[in-house]
């Protein structure tokens, strides 16, 4: 049996917004491919779907609804430069005539910069799974762009740095009633916290909060859509948990020069710890995949006087 037949179905949750002629289809990975939610945008005449997933038989099994549902695909939104979002786009566009692979010129660089890296990490674990051709975005927006996709009108907003080195979110229809943040918000699953930009992220998140206050739907990376106001609240106090009590395991005085960083022990506390504050959430390998990373930029925020190593959190 091929390594593609063995992998799990991925979960479909539909919602339908009939007062505005679409329907969204959410495609959920298994935790292997850590609960990833990729999506296809269905409209009247057309299909547009937002990030691809990360390994061949998700893709596959992407591209197989989007087959279902028999309509021509006329653009891909990548949301950020994670490989579970985007590694499978060249299943997903194959066959169709010059689909566009729309993102901001952050995320295109963000994933040409590090598919080497991405590549060494993760090929061993997925092998043939692990798809060798990789698809960067070709048509980029800028903040504040809009463009009409068979009469639905897509909002795109630039974020910078939040969960990963380049975020972007869009909102969608003239109402703008939903809104694609990718992984700027999780919902029930630890953060992603690697890329080592917790204090910009929560800069973010505090924007996003005003911003979207009156988006009723959010649909995230990893995990249910919800509501915005309570989603961004929750993951700026996930955020904020994490920070604060990695500081508590940091001396006063650490630098990066000393090599400073918790040992296996620490962390193992640490883990359980935030394990204990969130039972419910899922994705627990995140916990500690962010330790190293979180580390350090407090290490260098307290170096500027800024951080929780200096003043009270």
């Amino acid at each position: 049996m091929s390594v593609i037949e063995q992998q799990n179905t991925l979960k479909h949750s539909r919602f339908a917004y009939d007062d505005q002629a679409y329907v969204i289809h959410m495609l959920t990975s298994n935790e292997s491919t850590f609960l990833t939610n990729a999506y296809i945008i269905e409209t009247q005449s057309a299909l547009v779907v937002v990030d691809t997933m990360m390994i061949n038989s998700d893709a596959m099994q992407l591209r197989q609804h989007m087959d279902k549902l028999n309509k021509p695909l006329l653009a891909v939104i990548i949301t950020h430069g994670h490989p579970d979002h985007y590694n499978g786009t060249d299943i997903i566009i194959k066959g169709f005539d010059k689909v566009p692979v729309i993102s901001t010129q952050g995320v295109r660089n963000c994933i040409k910069d590090t598919l080497d890296s991405k590549e060494i990490k993760w090929k061993p674990y997925f092998g043939d799974d692990w798809p060798d051709h990789k698809v960067l975005p070709n048509q980029l927006v800028k903040d504040g762009e809009y463009l009409t996709l068979d009469g639905l009108i897509y909002r795109f907003r630039d974020l910078g740095a939040a969960e990963s080195s380049s975020d972007l979110f869009f909102t969608l229809g003239e109402k703008q009633s939903t809104v694609f943040v990718g992984d700027v918000v999780f919902n029930q699953m630890h953060g992603f916290m690697n890329d080592g930009n917790s204090a910009q992220w929560l800069t973010v998140l505090a924007q996003l909060s005003s911003e979207l206050a009156d988006v009723e739907q959010l649909f995230t990376g990893h995990g249910a859509p919800g509501n915005s106001y309570q989603l961004i609240q929750t993951q700026i106090e996930y955020i904020s948990d994490y920070r604060k009590t990695l500081c508590s395991f940091i001396p006063n005085g650490s630098s990066l020069s000393d090599g400073t960083l918790l040992t296996d022990k620490q962390k193992k506390s640490f883990e359980e710890l935030i394990q204990d504050k969130y039972p419910d959430h899922q994705l627990t390998s995140f916990i500690k995949a962010g330790i190293d990373a979180i580390t350090q930029e407090l290490i260098l925020e307290s170096m500027g006087s800024k951080g929780c190593l200096t003043t009270d959190l």
